[in-house]
Formats: C-alpha cells, structure tokens, sequence
C-alpha cells in the first residue's frame, strides 16, 4: 500500500472518532425539557353591546316626478299670432296674470263694438214702440169721445124723423158717420193690441243681441291666453306671425311648487304603513335625488293611496306630494326638483316601539346571532321584522346589554370558549 492512500484513512477515521466523541457529549449536556399544561384561551373576538331603540320603518320605492297641475295652451279662437310674452320660453318661470299668447284681437273687438249697436238700436225701438203706445191710448180716447157724439147725435136725429120734422137721407148720413167712428175706434183698439206681441218680439231682439255681445266680449277675452298660477314653461311650439286654429296646441306649463310622485309599494311592506292615514297629518316623506356621488333630498307627504293594486306587478301606487315654496319655485338651480327627475322615496311608516339595529353580518343562517356570555358562545335565535342591504331590525331574542360578536365566525358551537379584544390588544 502506498504511504498517500495510508494517510488518507488514517485521517477519515481520526475524524469519524471525533464526530462521534462530540455527538455524545451534546447528548449528555442537552437541559432537561420542562413540561407544561396547556390553557385553552378561545378565539380573540370582537364584540357589541346590543341597545333598544325607537324605531320609525321607511319604505322604499322609486318613481318619476310629474307635475301636479300640468296646462295645455290650446287656442280657443282662430288668427294670427301677434304677441308672445317674453317670459314664454321652455324652462322660463311664468308669473300668474302673465299675457303668454295674443291672437289679433280686431276682428273680435269690432264684433263686440257691433254687439253694443244691435243693443242700441233694439232699445231705440222699443222706446218707439213706446211712445206708440202712448200715442194709440190718446187716439183711443179720442175715438171713444167721437163715438159716443156721433151716437148722441145718430139718436136725437132718429127721434126727429120719427117726428117728421127731418128727411130720412140726414138719419142715413148720421148713422153713416156713427158706424165709421165705431171703425175707427175698432182700428185703433187692434193697433193697440199688436203692440204687445211687437214690444215681446223687440225685447227678445234686444236680449239676442245682448247674448252675441256676450259672445263677441268671450271670443276677444280668447283671444288672448293668461297664465292662471305661478308656473314653468315646458313647451312652446308657436312663433309670432304664425297663424293658428281654434284648437290647435300651442305648448304647456305647469304649476310652480306643486309635484308628485308615483311610487310602487310591494305587498310585503304593507304592513309598515299606519293602520288609518290622516288627513290632517300624513306620514312624511324623503324625496332623494344622486348626482355625481351628491344626494340631493326634498321633504313630501303621502297624499293619497289608490283604489286598486297594480294588476302587472302587483304594488300599491302611492303618491307623494312636494310642495316648494314659491321663493325656491322661481330659482333656476340645476337642482332644483323638475318633472322628470327618476327619484328614491323613502316614506315614514309605523313606530317601533322596542327593537335592535344590528350590522347585516352578525346575523348567520337559520336566524342566530353570536352572544357572548362569561367568555362563552351562546347561539340565539332571534326574530328579524325587516332586512336591508347593510342591516337588520330585530325585536325578538335579544336584550339590552347583551354581547353581539361582530368578528366573522365559522365551526361555532353552544358554549364555545372566546377572548374579547379591548382597546389595548
């Protein structure tokens, strides 16, 4: 063997001895391992106080802003367009008393002026007719006197002839003129006689023309369209110089202040509303409008309930009446509420008297809650009388004072042990 290889194992082997001289003092000088008990200390959660409260239900719904009182100009009588208010344009405030639209009025005023002079000559008429009358009375007793001479006389004659003191031709020619006064009178009493029927006929002319100039003082009043209430322009469709027919549409405004709001109520949140809505105080309402992350809130009321369900969906239409004061009726901010605004509704419904808001995520399936009583789980059922997307109202199972774990759990059960986290850990 070569002198190199011999050193090699020696040098292996001095070095295996020493690794296992070293491996066993390690052994023998290890500390002894101190045996402990292991604690069980639960799960560190977090936790929170339930408390009782009053609470006032909302229902929630949706819906378009309509105007209350919402006009159509239509033109009552026919022309040409001859003024138009300024302040008649789309989105324009219009005061009432406001001459919006005019039609040319002159043919109208000369129909009024012709009115006046049928009066006038009806009127003169009968005061003729009038005097006529006065005329004929005087004629008649006139004629009544002329009778009763020519009978005296056509009598005295008789008697003289009967004597034969006179010839028969001058009886004859008496009782000639007797007879033509009693024609004469006869005349006179028939004239008087029409006068009445003429006098009724005149009148009624006079009342006719009185109509017509009724008729006449309507179409001019027509002829120019005022606004009846304070109000917004929503629409203007005529130009001055066009001309229109009666009938015709010219636009539409609608009252300042005054809107609804149609919403849809589901069956399920009937049981919110008041049991009798009073006319006098009717639940409130939030009128919620969002733009650009902004809410934009007005204060309503209910106004009415319908008669009917919605035979489609199946909800209740309820509508909320907003009413503005005519100071904020008349600003022309971009927030102003405007028909036609898409709006959340958010209605004041019954009192709770007694009942527990809690975060949505402490309540598990099946309807429990996490307590915590003496650093122990406790499962609760609770009674939940309405969900939203980020709560829930509870007025069964729970007291005041009790400790809701809020910290996400899974694997619970009854009895569970838990650590509550303070402040300082």
């Amino acid at each position: 063997m070569k002198k190199g290889a011999i050193f090699k194992t020696i040098r292996v082997i001095v070095i295996l001895v020493a690794a296992v001289v070293i491996a066993q003092l390690l052994v023998k000088l290890r500390p002894e391992a101190e045996r402990r008990v292991v604690t069980e200390t639960g799960r560190l959660v977090e936790v929170l106080p339930a408390k009782s409260e009053k609470i006032h239900m909302y229902i929630e719904s949706y819906g378009t802003v309509r105007p209350r009182r919402a006009l159509r100009l239509v033109a009552e009588v026919r022309g040409k367009i001859v003024d138009i208010d300024a302040s008649y344009e789309e989105g324009s405030f219009i005061k009432k008393g406001t001459t919006l639209i005019k039609v040319d009025p002159r043919n109208y005023q000369l129909e009024v002026n012709r009115g006046k002079v049928q009066i006038k000559q009806a009127e003169a008429e009968i005061k003729r007719l009038n005097q006529e009358v006065l005329n004929l009375k005087a004629r008649i007793k006139i004629a009544k006197s002329d009778v009763s001479l020519a009978k005296n006389e056509y009598l005295r004659l008789k008697q003289l002839v009967d004597k034969n003191v006179i010839a028969q031709s001058t009886l004859d020619k008496t009782e000639q003129n007797y007879l033509a006064s009693l024609e004469r009178l006869q005349g006179l009493e028939n004239q008087m006689a029409l006068t009445g029927p003429q006098k009724e006929q005149l009148k009624a002319q006079r009342d006719m023309a009185k109509v017509m100039l009724q008729v006449a003082k309507l179409d001019l009043e027509r002829a120019s369209i005022v606004a009846p209430y304070d109000g917004w322009a929503l629409e203007k469709t005529i130009e001055v110089g066009q001309h229109v027919t009666a009938g015709q549409y010219l636009g539409r405004i609608y009252s300042a202040g005054e809107l609804n709001i149609e919403v849809q109520i589901p069956v399920k949140d009937f049981k919110w509303f008041p049991a009798e809505l009073d006319p006098n105080a009717p639940p409130d309402a939030d009128i919620i409008f969002e733009s650009g992350g902004t809410q934009h809130i007005w204060k309503g009321r209910v106004a009415r309930i319908k008669a009917q369900l919605e035979e489609k969906t199946r909800t209740l239409p309820v509508v909320i009446e907003v009413n503005e004061p005519l100071a904020a009726g008349t600003n022309q901010s971009t927030f102003r509420l405007r028909p036609g605004m898409f709006v959340t509704v958010k209605i004041k419904g019954r009192e709770i008297n007694r009942a527990f808001v809690l975060p949505r995520h402490v309540v598990y399936p099946d309807d429990v809650v996490y307590t915590v009583r003496d650093n122990h789980i406790k499962i609760t059922p609770v009674n939940i009388l309405r969900s939203y997307k980020e709560s829930v109202i509870v007025d069964k199972g729970l007291s005041d004072g009790d400790l809701i774990v809020k910290t996400p759990l899974s694997s619970v059960t009854d009895g569970m042990m838990v650590r509550l986290k303070t402040d300082d850990r």
